[in-house]
């Protein structure tokens, strides 16, 4: 048996679900992949999937065993690509995790620039706010918020962040501002939600030498970012967002910044890839490019007036 050969088709069963499928992407015939699965079954001595007509589904074992195969995968490929040249010049292919709100905000017209930097470079996207775990995903970096403690990972800190209270003029020109955290109360407001938490985040507010938490009531309430965002953008209400998620509506003019001097200080942003890429050039220039246009944007937020220096 040929081990590689044999772990490539079991990974493949494992992600497809399907024997005839993982065949066909193979280019095998079912029987070899049957025969291949067989084969690691009998070395390890235990069941990799339960099989019925209808499905094939991982064991507990074959779970455990799929994340070895893609670890391994993932560090011949850094080893393939590290010999190849790739250590020394970004090329190949790119595969980077981002939240939604700053993939689509802010990342998607840098791209262009990105790739003309980088023209060996293919990059895929994955857009989410769900935790993914790098190296089961097969991702090579990823922007992640808060303290990370994988210790797997490497870590790099791009800038820190605040949560800052703001509306679009048309909502206050409607509806007047408000001057304390406690008129907020009279106000239409817009949650932020925390799966699996079923209400809205509770907003935070600095007063003096303490951080005052507000359980407030919601007009709307998401788990998405950029809807609570656009809806304040449209007049439905006061949000409190992160000020880079809401830089470039605050550096428009769509929004406006609230209760000047109550801000507080939110999760820091990093930039994170497993520990096997910091080898890569590919890597290595995502990560500082990332990095920078972070810097760039939160320089930017720093000018709107009525903002503090995020730290």
């Amino acid at each position: 048996m040929d081990q590689l050969t044999a772990m490539k088709v079991f990974q493949r069963v494992a992600e497809t679900g399907s024997f005839t499928q993982a065949a066909d992407a193979l280019d095998l015939s079912r029987a070899m992949v049957s025969t291949q699965v067989a084969a690691l079954e009998k070395r390890y001595g235990v069941r990799l999937f339960n099989r019925t007509t209808r499905r094939v589904a991982l064991t507990s074992e074959g779970s455990r065993y799929l994340e070895h195969c893609r670890r391994v995968f993932a560090e011949l490929q850094a080893a393939e690509e590290e010999l190849s040249g790739a250590r020394e010049r970004p090329r190949g292919h790119l595969r980077v995790d981002v939240p939604g709100a700053f993939g689509r905000g802010l990342l998607v017209e840098a791209l262009p620039d990105f790739l003309v930097r980088y023209p060996e470079l293919e990059i895929d996207v994955q857009v989410n706010d769900r935790y993914v775990d790098l190296v089961a995903a097969q991702v090579d970096v990823a922007l992640r918020g808060g303290t990370i403690t994988d210790p797997n990972l490497v870590v790099r800190h791009a800038v820190g962040s605040r949560w800052i209270t703001c509306a679009a003029p048309s909502y206050l020109d409607q509806h007047g501002w408000p001057r304390t955290p406690d008129d907020l109360a009279r106000h239409a407001l817009i949650g932020g939600r925390v799966p699996p938490a079923p209400g809205g985040r509770p907003w935070l507010f600095c007063e003096g030498e303490r951080t005052r938490s507000l359980d407030l009531r919601f007009r709307i309430t998401s788990d998405s970012p950029e809807m609570n965002l656009n809806a304040a953008i449209q007049g439905a209400g006061i949000i409190q967002s992160l000020d880079l998620l809401a830089a470039r509506a605050l550096e428009e003019g769509r929004l406006v910044p609230l209760l000047p001097g109550t801000s507080v200080r939110g999760p820091p942003l990093s930039v994170v890839y497993p520990s096997s890429g910091q080898r890569l050039a590919k890597v290595r220039a995502f990560a500082d490019f990332t990095i920078e246009l972070l810097r760039q944007w939160q320089r930017r937020v720093e000018r709107v007036p009525g903002l503090p220096n995020p730290g």
